[in-house]
């Protein structure tokens, strides 16, 4: 009903602390417990990534770390770009993207 459209029930098991089933979750849309998320991760997580969206901060950068954090941010975000790219075999790009990794990753490892 909610969100998982294919779910067969014997499928998955239960969770094994609250017993209960991945079926549930999709007719009730709520986890039984901590565990469910564990348990039923693979099946979960596209689901309540496209919902909350990244898992990470995306919020201001305090000046103390600013700089080191920047770039950490930069170069997750060209690797991503990277990985797509790779994807699409746009082999230009691929090359842009690696030579500006390159030049962002020696002031990262200086600065751990």
């Amino acid at each position: 009903m909610y969100f998982i459209h294919s779910v067969h029930q014997a499928e998955t098991k239960p969770c094994p602390a609250c017993g209960i089933t991945l079926g549930e979750i999709s007719q009730t849309g709520r986890a039984g417990c901590p565990e469910c998320y564990r348990h039923f991760s693979e099946r979960l997580t596209p689901y309540i990534r496209r919902v909350h969206g990244p898992a990470a901060h995306t919020g201001r950068i305090p000046r103390s770390a600013g700089t080191q954090i920047a770039v950490k941010r930069r170069l997750s975000e060209l690797r991503e770009e990277l990985d797509t790219a790779i994807g699409l075999q746009e082999f230009e790009r691929c090359a842009a993207l690696r030579d500006e990794i390159a030049a962002l990753t020696p002031r990262t490892e200086e600065s751990v």
